[in-house]
């Protein structure tokens, strides 16, 4: 049995291969016991490959992981809440080892098969009726932590209620979002994805489209991943590929798309010569140290890659999508006709089978847009093509016009989706009609754009929007590039909270970007230094201070929603505020220092102030300052919310949210939990400044660091000037001193680093790279 509110119960995974594996790791990360079951020592193998791949979020997650063998331990199932089967993709393996469990186990136990498009209805015929109700299928996405969908596929005989259970510890425990799938072969994303990656690859080959041109037209140009089509060949396995498309073709003989695929000779040349992709490391791209080498068809022996050189606009990929695709469509022939075959046909087919695998359309958009990492899902990607999409499907040869289309061109209408007022509204068609239907969305799933539609933004630059969440509770959202933080953007942030204080009772900071929060601008540092502008960077440097002030101390609670990466000044804006919700896999960190700097936006003044808060009387505060220091002085940052509780970027108090579309509902939660409890700022304080004693012990760390080799000169450099901050600068004697004199070390220690050359260099190879530059 399964509850969606608690995070302890007990799961028997049964096969111990990748997907195994993933989904064991997912379910001990979030708290649970789980017996991982496969042949001999296998699973004792897997065990030890998830530990040295990272598969946990912490290291003792592991310890919840039993290892055994399906032969001598299969007895475990008894008193399992879940038995989840995850083995080879063949049905009679699958059906045998369920006769096998149903011999054993807990009646009121969940039951489900993963499988990437077999039968369900058809596995379950290996189990007694009573058991039947309790059987599902559930399709994770490789890797399972990492992949948001997962599509549940019930059965006629599956219980409802256990539909609904299952669906709610999924979507709030292990943060997925759930798409109900028809028992179809494939379901949604296995019958349409499988089906567009055979068919771009075919088209490219057909039309002389050579690898690195199919994947720059099949990548960010359309809204899909930059893998393209044959790098995400590579990455799934041809044989893998391979046998999906032979088991649809063979389980689907009268669907006509299936059918007409016939994969060209080089597919099964590669396939006979063991060149499956990645996993084999050869297959349509071949890597030899850093050099990538790419597959002629011709020969089939590769070739140095090439940078594509198409007939397209250089200013295409910064126009919006709806720009882009009709344009890609309209390219000058080979590349027009392979855009119409490898992108319209997978759309128009996406748009047969929606009656025959999904529940409706917006199931099956999200589907595809989470499965697949798509911008936009089948039928959004059909409203941003309007007329040039249709005019464009008349020129491919189709075995019929999909339902879909039909049924909302008869019935007058433009787009699949509309708004009307405050509502978003998704065709629903009806035999060879159709009419809109409300899109129904659970509250706990914020959409931040669906409430901009509905007229609840409350202010608004370009650089920062102000959106009411209800009840009271406002979102302050970063729009600016990557969400950095620029000075009109904190003098925006300034004055709403002093407006939050009389309008609302609470505040979430929060937005639905790639991240929370790249940092400050780099580019503005450049700027002030190349006019030597140090008044400018200061009074800079004095804002972002003065911001964090104001979060801490405003007089309602003011709470972070923290996704994707919080660094820098990101960060500097998120350790002030009463509490933090991250995502499980938020990235936090001030890794000012691999750019030459160090945190001056009050982010070293509060970890000083963290480290030594609760410092007991008479206590030696520098084992209290050492981690912090470490942390700063390496420009640490976490790879996930639990590290980050390790780093000190989190408190005991702050919480994390599985699920990424979770994540400002619950944040919003807790504004209401601390303002309804009677919520109070707190007082100033001063930190104890531990002076030139402090200094000098953590400058013997300094020396070993760099003695050992850990740290170049300049690193030598930073780290003194952080721990001459952390202590409180030129002190005889320790003493307790007001934020106001770290925040002024902070702002004279930046001011300083940012006149030497080296500090320079790296702030130009970041922004250049992208990676810090260790001179």
């Amino acid at each position: 049995m399964v509850n969606g509110n608690l995070r302890k119960g007990h799961a028997v995974v049964l096969g111990a291969g990748t997907m195994g594996g993933g989904i064991a790791a997912l379910l001990a990360s979030i708290g649970w016991r789980v017996h991982l079951l496969d042949q001999g020592e296998i699973a004792h193998r897997a065990l030890e490959r998830l530990q040295q791949s990272g598969a946990f979020y912490q290291p003792h997650d592991a310890t919840r992981i039993t290892p055994g063998c399906v032969e001598t331990d299969l007895d475990c199932v008894r008193d399992a809440d879940w038995v989840v089967e995850a083995i080879i993709e063949q049905i009679e393996p699958k059906r045998a080892l369920w006769r096998q469990v149903a011999e054993r186990v807990n009646p009121n136990a969940v039951l489900s098969s993963n499988t990437s498009g077999l039968g369900i209805a058809e596995i379950a015929q290996a189990l007694p009726e009573h058991l039947r109700k309790q059987f599902l299928g559930t399709h994770f996405f490789n890797p399972p932590r990492i992949m948001r969908l997962l599509e549940l596929i019930p059965t006629e005989d599956t219980d409802p209620d256990l539909t609904v259970r299952f669906t709610t510890f999924a979507e709030r425990l292990l943060g997925k979002r759930v798409v109900l799938a028809k028992d179809r072969p494939g379901f949604i994303t296995t019958r349409i994805g499988v089906y567009a990656m055979m068919q771009a690859l075919t088209s490219a080959i057909r039309h002389g489209i050579t690898p690195e041109e199919a994947d720059l037209l099949l990548g960010t140009l359309v809204g899909r991943p930059r893998s393209g089509v044959f790098r995400l060949t590579d990455l799934v396995g041809l044989d893998v590929a391979d046998n999906i498309i032979r088991n649809q073709k063979e389980r689907l003989p009268d669907d006509a798309y299936i059918q007409s695929l016939e994969p060209p000779a080089l597919w099964h040349a590669l396939i006979a010569q063991g060149r499956l992709g990645e996993k084999a490391g050869a297959g349509f791209y071949r890597r030899e140290g850093k050099e990538i080498f790419t597959l002629d068809y011709a020969t089939l022996d590769y070739r140095p890659r090439m940078e594509p050189n198409l007939p397209i606009d250089p200013n295409l990929s910064r126009a919006p999508i709806e720009e882009r695709l009709p344009a890609l469509l309209n390219l000058p022939d080979p590349y027009g006709a392979f855009m119409r075959e490898a992108f319209l046909k997978p759309l128009a087919y996406g748009a047969a089978v929606m009656p025959e695998v999904a529940y409706d359309i917006p199931s099956l958009d999200m589907a595809m847009r989470l499965g697949y990492n798509w911008e936009l899902g089948v039928f959004e990607t059909w409203d941003a093509l309007g007329e040039a999409g249709r005019e464009a499907l008349a020129q491919l040869d189709l075995p019929q016009e999909p339902a879909p289309l039909r049924a909302l061109r008869n019935a007058g209408l433009k787009t699949f989706y509309a708004t009307k007022g405050a509502s978003r509204l998704y065709f629903e068609p009806r035999d060879d009609q159709g009419d809109y239907a409300p899109l129904m969305t659970p509250q706990f799933f914020v959409r931040l754009d669906d409430l901009a539609r509905a007229g609840r933004v409350l202010d608004e630059t370009p650089e920062c929007r102000i959106i009411d969440l209800g009840d009271d509770v406002a979102c302050l959202e970063f729009r600016t590039k990557a969400n950095v933080l620029t000075p009109s953007l904190m003098e925006f942030m300034l004055a709403y909270l002093e407006r939050a204080e009389r309008m609302h009772v609470g505040v979430v900071l929060g937005n639905q970007g790639r991240m929370f929060s790249a940092g400050f601008n780099l580019n503005l540092f450049l700027d002030y230094i190349a006019r030597e502008d140090w008044q400018g960077m200061e009074r800079g440097l004095t804002l972002l201070q003065e911001l964090s002030q104001r979060i801490r101390y405003c007089g309602v609670p003011v709470v972070a929603a923290v996704h994707g990466y919080a660094l820098g000044g990101g960060l500097e804006v998120v350790l002030p505020c009463v509490h933090v919700h991250a995502h499980v896999d938020a990235g936090l960190g001030l890794p000012e220092a691999s750019v030459g700097l160090i945190p001056a936006g009050g982010g070293t003044t509060l970890m000083t102030r963290r480290a030594l808060q609760h410092l007991p009387p008479e206590a030696d505060p520098l084992p209290h300052l050492r981690a912090p220091f470490l942390t700063l002085a390496y420009g640490k940052r976490s790879s996930n919310a639990f590290e980050a509780y390790t780093l000190g970027f989190l408190r005991e108090r702050d919480t994390v949210c599985w699920n990424l579309d979770r994540l400002l509902y619950e944040a919003k939660q807790h504004v209401l939990a601390l303002s309804r409890a009677g919520y109070r700022p707190p007082e100033p304080t001063p930190i104890l400044a531990t002076g030139t004693n402090g200094y000098s012990r953590l400058m013997m760390e300094v020396y070993w660091m760099h003695q050992a080799g850990q740290i170049s000169d300049h690193d030598r450099l930073i780290a003194e000037k952080i721990a001459f901050v952390m202590t409180g600068g030129d002190l005889r004697d320790a003493t307790p001193l007001p934020e106001t004199h770290f925040h002024a070390l902070e702002r004279q220690v930046f001011l300083e680093l940012c006149q030497t050359e080296k500090t320079v260099a790296r702030i130009r190879h970041m922004l250049e790279t992208g990676k810090p530059l260790r001179n």
